[in-house]
């Protein structure tokens, strides 16, 4: 992350040389609990902190004892659990550590590791704190001095490091002097708005000042907390803190499903860590969390290596380099081919392939399902699983839709007549639901449930896109259903210039799929 220039004026970057004994230190548990939206559970923590054990990390910040009672019964059962990373308990600095309640809590939890943060930016101590900045510097050095006279693994957290440096270099180093005695010293980058040349500066004259084990703690309201920890990594830091999926607050924190595969796949260090699995463990953490993981998330994303256009396929097919910078393998995600009105008879094959059909790109059923996307069929798995079911695989419909109506009333419920034809058997229903969808789904649902079990499949996704906006409310929109059936998901999707109907055929191509592929 280093930059010079020749007599020419051309910048030259160097490849920053991480530690080889890099330590990774988690907090989605404490920092990622502070998400907008996101409330662990204990039994949510200790699963994750199993999780995280299993994968790799070194140290596992679980939480803030004192700070609430779920924190206060979580450390002893995290302590029990035999875990291999170590468990940290933060905390804050105290005007008196021996009588605090604060520290005493830290203590009482029998942490590994306790981390307490402190002010390392003046304006902080005046105009947050209140007391003054030799006060706050003698806060800082008792604290670290009286939990080390307790025996106790110490980490300071020089919070606004960075900012603090920007404005008087001096006293930010003076915070990180008077923490000598800690076992680690880690830099925080904690409003986030830092830049990469900044954060190599200041860590650099931290690493002057402080020859004990630096770390590195940044969050990523400008976007640049992977890029600024990589910085500060190169400047001598041998310690990353960091989150699962980015979680923390506002905008979030050093993301480990970025961090990490830059890291290992294109920095060759963390040969101790493995990628693979660190797919399972983004989606692990979003289903924890219900914390949505974006589509084009970098490595872990559903769209990370996903392919629409048909020279993009084409040519992965060839040669996958062509159009992916790493293996999809290489961090447990998966390549899938994404058919639209861009797509060839190439992608399409190897979209069917994926789907269990072993047919070529000249296979009469493959040009039927181009033409088909490209006439404005929405593509998704159960469409062309079905699709290609009745074409090639022989099967016939499980059932057929022979007629509904469907009411809606002015306060906004609404009442499905629906009749299904299932073998040589028709099924009249009835049912009323809080919309028109709503009730359809609930028709449709009873209906095959006089021959199917659909007890275990739930709708676990549904999301409404409009196409074309400049037509208003006479535009087309885009139905997307995800379902779910024991761990096991697929989606399906429809376009109309009717929502109703879109939602309707999305419906109905979901549960084909499941009833066509039971299983699979």
């Amino acid at each position: 992350m280093n930059a010079g220039s020749d007599e020419a004026g051309t910048c030259h970057f160097s490849k920053p040389l991480l530690p080889a004994g890099l330590q990774l230190y988690d907090t989605t548990l404490r920092d990622g609990a502070q998400t907008e939206g996101v409330t662990f559970g204990i039994a949510d923590k200790v699963s994750i902190a199993s999780k995280l054990s299993d994968h790799g990390f070194g140290f596992i910040e679980a939480g803030w004892p004192g700070a609430n009672p779920h924190d206060d019964r979580l450390f002893p059962e995290l302590m029990g659990l035999g875990l291999r990373a170590k468990v940290a308990a933060f905390g804050m600095t105290s005007r008196d550590p021996a009588s605090g309640r604060g520290i005493g809590a830290l203590l009482k939890s029998g942490a590994d590791v306790i981390t307490v943060f402190g002010k390392s930016w003046e304006m902080q101590a005046r105009e947050v704190l209140r007391v003054s900045p030799g006060e706050n510097l003698r806060m800082i050095a008792k604290t670290v001095e009286f939990l080390k006279s307790h025996g106790c693994t110490v980490f300071f957290d020089a919070e606004h490091f960075f900012d603090g440096y920007r404005d008087d270099p001096a006293y930010a180093l003076g915070a990180v002097k008077a923490a000598a005695q800690a076992d680690a010293i880690v830099l925080c980058d904690t409003n986030g708005g830092s830049m990469p040349w900044e954060v190599s500066a200041a860590a650099q004259a931290a690493r002057n000042a402080f020859h004990g084990p630096l770390g590195i703690h940044c969050h990523d309201d400008c976007g640049m907390a992977v890029a600024n920890s990589l910085a500060a990594l190169g400047c001598g830091c041998t310690q990353v803190q960091g989150t699962v999926n980015g979680l923390g607050e506002r905008c979030g924190n050093t993301d480990w499903c970025v961090f990490l595969p830059v890291a290992s796949l294109k920095l060759g260090a963390l040969a101790q860590v493995g990628t693979e699995g660190l797919t399972d463990l983004s989606r692990y953490v979003e289903r924890l969390t219900g914390f949505p993981v974006h589509p084009g998330r970098p490595f872990v994303g559903e769209s990370a290596f996903a392919h629409k256009g048909g020279v993009h396929m084409d040519a992965v097919l060839k040669a996958p380099q062509a159009y992916e910078h790493v293996p999809p393998g290489s961090v447990g995600n998966s390549r899938r081919f994404t058919l639209s009105d861009q797509s060839g008879r190439s992608g399409m094959a190897e979209a069917a392939k994926t789907a269990g059909f072993s047919i070529g790109r000249d296979h009469p059923a493959i040009a039927e399902a181009c033409a088909a996307v490209k006439a404005g069929q929405c593509f998704s798995e159960s469409w062309l699983f079905n699709f290609l079911s009745e074409r090639v695989g022989g099967k016939t419909a499980p059932f057929r839709l022979l007629d509904y109506e469907t009411v809606v009333r002015k306060k906004g419920s609404a009442k499905t007549e629906m009749k299904v034809g299932v073998g040589g058997e028709v099924f009249h229903e009835v049912a009323e639901g809080v919309g028109p969808v709503h009730s359809f789904d609930t028709a449709l649902r009873k209906a095959l449930g006089k021959r199917f079990d659909l007890s275990k499949v739930a709708l676990s996704n549904f999301r409404v896109r409009i196409i074309n906006q400049e037509k208003a409310t006479a535009a087309s929109v885009e139905v997307f259903i995800e379902f779910s059936s024991d761990g096991r998901k697929w989606s399906a999707a429809s376009v109309s210039d009717d929502v109703i109907r879109a939602s309707e055929e999305a419906l109905i191509s979901g549960y084909k799929y499941y009833l066509l592929k039971p299983g699979g």
